[in-house]
């Protein structure tokens, strides 16, 4: 061991930087302190100063320098094996991650498979469903074309059916007609002959008159007035019949006389609705669906059904109240001469005059616009008046709607009058705008008479051979009502008489011919054809004169 040179070792050991150095070796373990020394250097074989006329610095420098070389050693020593030691950590996270990744990758992949098989199962699931529901509705289709095919048959044999009824029907009709015709023929034979004779008995009492004023002028020796002068020219003209038939009359006065009790009615049914409360609110009630439901009648079949069956429901309800009650046998033209009990349901008499009415407001409103629409609401009526519920004691209340008829549209019973008159067009059925006021247009009314034609027909042109019910106004009130305008005399025969035929024929020709087969071509000969001939000329002859040209065209019907 030597000793260092004290000035050397002191200016070494100043230095900063060889300060740390030596602590670095002390830390490594390559310098060791004096006191506990690891190792002797060996000077004499590691040195190159082995002599002792070396100089000690710099055989300490030289030490120095082995020192500082041996701590670069073990400093880059220490680098590498710290290097290697973050290497190896490096490698190790770069295997977790790559470990790691794989795993997820892995179970992407697993759940990408899973995924795929769910979609390829829901896809063979809605195919199945799909598959399925084709199915059903290819079963359903079958089925429908099935019930449809049995339908078809079953109409194609009811129809048969029918054809065989309606031939059978109509072999009877006409055997029926056939005798029709002739009491009509011996009927109308027997009329013209008793109108002949009545017009010869005037004839002869004309000539005796005017020849026993011819006798007084010439015995007279006074000159003639021109008073008497213009009297016996009107004496030599055709008088103008002015007397009706009276049993028509007193048929009408009838229905008259029950429209006026039926008003009583409408007023003593109010008169006891302002003291019962519970019958007020019915009344009510009752009166506005009759009135909806008459005004939602259309064309079509089966397109009433609901109506029908609602204004049924409320009359059949009025039916079974008792109380309070009226006498029925006042609004009959015709009752029994011999019944225990004349009292019945009022509210049902009530009821059935609001339905009357308001089919009688359609006839006016709607058919003279539209007269088709005439035979749905006639149908209605006549369904109504022929229910067995409805009834008093089996006979039908249907006199209530023909004494409106009588009231709107008197000539449909054999009424007439003078046109050109009040009273002459009162009785004819021509209606005021407003009470006090003057009558309504000429247009107007004309319409009015069309829908009330119209409606007759379509009320008395029923046929009832199939029906339960009974028919409460059979199709000889039809031909009457015919019979009655068409035997007015030439003379008083009006514009209001031709534009009622007209309603009550157009569109009605086929159900005409139905009922009273060839009397009915003959009876439309005389209507259509010579009766505008032998009347005074007017607007509603020459329509009335051009239906057989339309029946012609269209129905292929020659009169």
């Amino acid at each position: 061991m030597y000793i260092l040179n004290a000035e050397l070792t002191h200016e070494y050991l100043s230095s900063p930087y060889k300060m740390s150095r030596i602590m670095t070796t002390q830390r490594s373990g390559r310098f060791s302190s004096p006191r506990t020394p690891r190792s002797t250097i060996d000077v004499t074989t590691t040195s190159p100063y082995r002599l002792a006329t070396d100089s000690p610095s710099r055989q300490l420098q030289w030490e120095l320098q082995q020192l500082a070389i041996s701590a670069q050693e073990d400093f880059n020593a220490q680098l590498d094996l710290e290097n290697e030691q973050r290497e190896a950590l490096h490698k190790e996270a770069l295997n977790e991650a790559t470990a790691r990744h794989d795993r997820v990758r892995r179970e992407a992949e697993q759940a990408r498979a899973q995924l795929e098989q769910q979609i390829l199962a829901e896809g063979r699931r809605r195919e199945e469903e799909a598959q399925k529901e084709t199915d059903r509705l290819r079963r359903e289709e079958e089925q429908r074309l099935a019930a449809n095919r049995k339908r078809e048959e079953e109409r194609a044999r009811a129809a048969e059916l029918e054809e065989r009824k309606l031939a059978e029907a109509q072999r009877k009709e006409i055997e029926a007609a056939e005798k029709r015709q002739l009491e009509i023929r011996r009927k109308d034979a027997e009329t013209a002959r008793r109108l002949k004779e009545e017009q010869q008995a005037v004839t002869r009492r004309k000539e005796e008159a005017q020849a026993a004023k011819v006798e007084a002028a010439q015995n007279t020796p006074a000159p003639i007035s021109t008073t008497s002068a213009q009297q016996a020219q009107q004496a030599l003209q055709p008088t103008r019949s002015a007397h009706p038939n009276t049993q028509f009359e007193e048929e009408h006065q009838r229905y008259l006389t029950i429209h006026q009790r039926l008003k009583e009615l409408r007023k003593g049914m109010a008169s006891q609705a302002k003291q019962n409360a519970g019958l007020k609110q019915a009344m009510g009630d009752m009166r506005r669906e009759i009135k909806k439901s008459v005004g939602q009648v259309r064309e079509g079949k089966g397109a009433n059904q609901n109506q029908l069956r609602n204004i049924m429901n409320v009359l059949r309800k009025a039916a079974t109240l008792a109380e309070p009650s009226v006498d029925v046998t006042l609004y009959l033209a015709s009752p029994p001469q011999q019944i225990d009990d004349p009292k019945g349901p009022a509210l049902l008499v009530y009821l059935l005059n609001i339905f009357a009415k308001a089919i009688v407001a359609q006839f006016v409103d709607e058919a003279g616009v539209k007269p088709q629409i005439a035979d749905p609401i006639g149908t209605v009526a006549s369904h109504i008046f022929a229910i067995s519920d409805l009834r008093w004691k089996d006979i039908s209340l249907i006199d209530i709607l023909i004494a409106k008829f009588h009231v709107v549209c008197p000539v449909l019973f054999g009424i007439y009058g003078d046109e050109q008159s009040y009273e002459g067009k009162r009785r004819l059925g021509w209606s005021k705008e407003e009470d006090g006021g003057p009558f309504m247009p000429q247009q107007r009314h004309f319409e009015r008479m069309t829908g009330l034609g119209a409606g007759f027909a379509g009320i008395s042109l029923k046929n009832y051979e199939k029906a339960r019910a009974k028919n409460p106004y059979p199709d000889h009130h039809y031909w009457q009502a015919l019979a009655r305008i068409a035997n007015i005399p030439s003379d008083q025969i009006t514009q209001t008489h031709f534009v009622v035929l007209k309603g009550m024929i157009e569109g009605y020709e086929a159900k005409f011919l139905h009922f009273f087969g060839d009397a009915a071509i003959a009876a439309l000969r005389h209507v259509l054809v010579e009766l505008p001939k032998r009347s005074p000329p007017s607007v509603a002859s020459k329509a009335l004169a051009g239906l057989p040209d339309v029946l012609r065209r269209e129905k292929k019907l020659v009169l």
